[in-house]
Formats: structure tokens, sequence, C-alpha cells
């Protein structure tokens, strides 16, 4: 390779010329740069340094204070110690209080939910029994057992008509609202007509309905009275009073 002088001469002028330039546009804004940072960390050390002698000196006083309230702290420590006591006892107190109406309130609102569930407990399980013996009932009821319950009422319309009789009514006709499991027969009502008419001495008029939710048995209304010798009379009634018992 030829070494070229002019060349090297050239690169030499080249680098020189690049360094003139950096120097004029580089070197003094730099420099400038240089001289504002050293003045603003010169300052900040100075506001360091006079930072710390304030912070120093009021270390001083702050310590100062300290000694000057420790001698009246200890002359008022167990003054307020006896204050705080005192006011810790009140405090437990009235904490205490109201804590006692608290657990008797909640004591009282437990009794009174506890009572509300043993109650609701006992009605489900008195329904449910009841809707268990309706069902069994009207599984194994037949005529045969409506007709054995119809019987029994006749031999107690006696009992029944000495109700009727307390009624002024007398000059009017009787009637009697029939309501049955079964149909009753004719001779059964001219049977029951008879009887009613005997023992109230007026005329008796007899309307008969079937309502197979008797299971078995009769109901009779007369006026706004009712008497009720059904099945399901029976089960209602007997709920009723299982129902009111504890």
């Amino acid at each position: 390779m030829k070494f070229d002088i002019w060349t090297f001469l050239f690169q030499i002028i080249n680098f020189i010329v690049l360094l003139f330039i950096l120097k004029r546009l580089l070197y003094k804004p730099i420099r400038e740069i240089m001289e504002k940072r050293r003045g603003i960390i010169e300052k900040n050390v100075e506001d360091a340094e006079k930072t710390k002698m304030e912070a120093q000196e009021l270390k001083r006083k702050y310590q100062e204070e300290m000694d000057k309230l420790k001698d009246v702290r200890i002359l008022t420590f167990e003054k307020l110690q006896e204050e705080v006591e005192v006011e810790r006892k009140k405090l437990m107190g009235r904490a205490e209080e109201k804590a006692g109406k608290i657990i008797e309130k909640e004591r009282a609102i437990f009794d009174t939910e506890k009572k509300r569930l043993e109650t609701e407990l006992k009605d489900k399980a008195i329904d449910t029994v009841c809707v268990f013996a309706s069902r069994l009932l009207r599984d194994i009821s037949d005529e045969e057992l409506h007709s054995a319950i119809y019987r029994k009422l006749l031999k107690e319309v006696e009992r029944i008509t000495s109700d009727i009789t307390k009624i002024e009514k007398k000059d009017e006709p009787l009637t009697i609202e029939i309501i049955t499991a079964y149909e009753l027969s004719e001779d059964e009502l001219k049977e029951l007509q008879k009887t009613m008419e005997a023992l109230v001495s007026r005329k008796v008029n007899i309307n008969q309905t079937i309502d197979k939710n008797l299971i078995a048995g009769i109901k009779i209304k007369v006026y706004d009275m009712v008497y009720d010798s059904s099945l399901s009379g029976q089960i209602d009634s007997l709920k009723f009073r299982l129902k009111g018992t504890v």
C-alpha cells in the first residue's frame, strides 16, 4: 500500500478544524453548565449545613423543654394515673351495664324465637299428622262407616234440637241444610225429618248436599249453628285442640 503524504496532511487539517469547531460550539457551553452545576451543588451544601445547624439548635431547645417537663411529668404522673383509673372504672361499669342490657334483650329475643319455632314445628307436626289421618281414613272409610256415624247422629238429635227450640220462630217452617259424605236415602231423610219435627214441634224442610271431603258422616246447618259429626270435622276439631295445648 502506497503512503500518500497529501492525504495524510489533509486528514490532519480536517481533524484540527474539527477540534476547533467542537471547542467553539461545545466546550464553552459545557464548561458554563458545569460551572452552574458546581454553583448549585455548593449552594445546596451551604443550605444543608445551615439546615443541619438549625436542626441541632431545635434539638437543643427541645431537649431543654423536655428536661423542664420531666420534673412536671414526674409530679403529675401519679395524679394522672389515679384519674385514668377512676375513668377506666366508670367506663367498665357503663360497659358492663350496657352488655347486661344487650344480653338480656338477646335472651328475650332468643326465648321468643325459640317459642315461635317450637310452636311452628308443633303446628307443622300436627298438620302433617292430620293430613296423614285424613288420607288413611279416606282409604278405609265406606258407606257402612258413614251409616254407622249417621245412626249415632240420630241418637243425638234431641241434644241438637234443644238449641233450635230456644229460637222463637215456631210459626215458620224449619229449614235444615244437610251436608253428607254419602247421599242419604229417601227413607233416611224421612226418618230424620220426622224425628226432628217431633222434637221441635213444627214443619221441617231438609236440603241435602253431597261433599266427599267430609270422608264420612254428616254436617247439619240450622240458622247460624253448625253440628259437625263428619270425620273431617272430627280431625279439624282434634287439630284445633292439639294446637291450643302447650
